[in-house]
């Protein structure tokens, strides 16, 4: 995304699921992270485009399948674009991933690592 892109957002990215759920140290969240694109001035969805999910380091632990920070997949006919399994880690507290796609603003959605 360019510097300009914050004047020029055709994109809007919606949470669609996983965000807002608990899970214990170590447990596999029950949903994965989920996130729709749609075009601002239609409302239609967007297909086929990128979007990267990404944890905040500065927050609670909570990896995707396989350990990884960062994932990126495409959306689907409906707009839809899903994470792998979100794993949590060994410590309590909230973690946070930025969501983010070509000419989108980016969004923010959290999860909870409960005691």
């Amino acid at each position: 995304m360019n510097a300009e892109a914050g004047t020029d957002l055709t994109v809007a990215i919606e949470p669609a699921g996983g965000t807002g759920q608990h899970a214990g140290p170590h447990q596999t969240f029950p949903h994965p992270l989920k996130a729709r694109l749609v075009d601002r001035r239609s409302g239609l969805p967007v297909a086929d485009a990128t979007v990267t999910f990404v944890w905040l380091s500065t927050t609670q632990q909570v990896l995707f399948e396989g350990g990884e920070t960062t994932v990126t997949v495409d959306t689907d006919s409906q707009g839809y674009a899903q994470t792998p399994p979100l794993i949590a880690g060994d410590a309590a507290g909230t973690a946070s991933f930025t969501v983010t796609a070509e000419g989108a603003a980016p969004k923010h959605f959290e999860v909870t690592v409960d005691h």
